[in-house]
């Protein structure tokens, strides 16, 4: 239960990042079959994300490898970049040395994986000019 606790607060945080921002999402099943779906953690105008946190050991090492292929059907479903946000020190340390997981991340070159960090420096970055009508209307003034 803790893990979830904490792996909640780690969601928290990244949609608020996305609010603060103004950047605009949803969350919503996308269906594979008539009753099998995907449900990733937020689908905004250009990505679909998957927020993952693990400071411990634990389980969710064993879902980022199912992530990822989740997220490569779903951006090629939904015509969006695919990114897993994650923090915590066992994933850092997963990511860059498991290599079952390399393998899969080889396979799948047009995932970004982001760290928290990361990821707040493509939010804030990409959503500066989330005015986005009034900025057209000053590029044709």
């Amino acid at each position: 239960m803790k893990g979830t606790q904490t792996g909640a607060r780690f969601e928290k945080r990244c949609y608020d990042l996305l609010k603060t921002h103004g950047c605009s999402y949803e969350n919503r099943r996308v269906y594979h079959t008539v009753r099998q779906w995907y449900e990733p953690d937020a689908i905004t105008d250009k990505y679909v994300f998957e927020f993952k946190y693990q400071q411990v050991g634990g389980s969710v090492t064993k879902k980022l490898t199912q992530a990822l292929f989740e997220l490569d059907w779903l951006s090629t479903e939904l015509n969006l970049t695919p990114a897993l946000v994650y923090e915590g020190d066992h994933l850092t340390k997963f990511i860059e040395s498991d290599t079952a997981f390399l393998n899969a991340k080889k396979l799948l070159p047009n995932i970004q994986l982001l760290d928290f960090p990361s990821f707040n420096d493509l939010i804030s970055t990409s959503t500066n000019l989330n005015n986005r009508e009034q900025n057209r209307l000053l590029e044709y003034a």
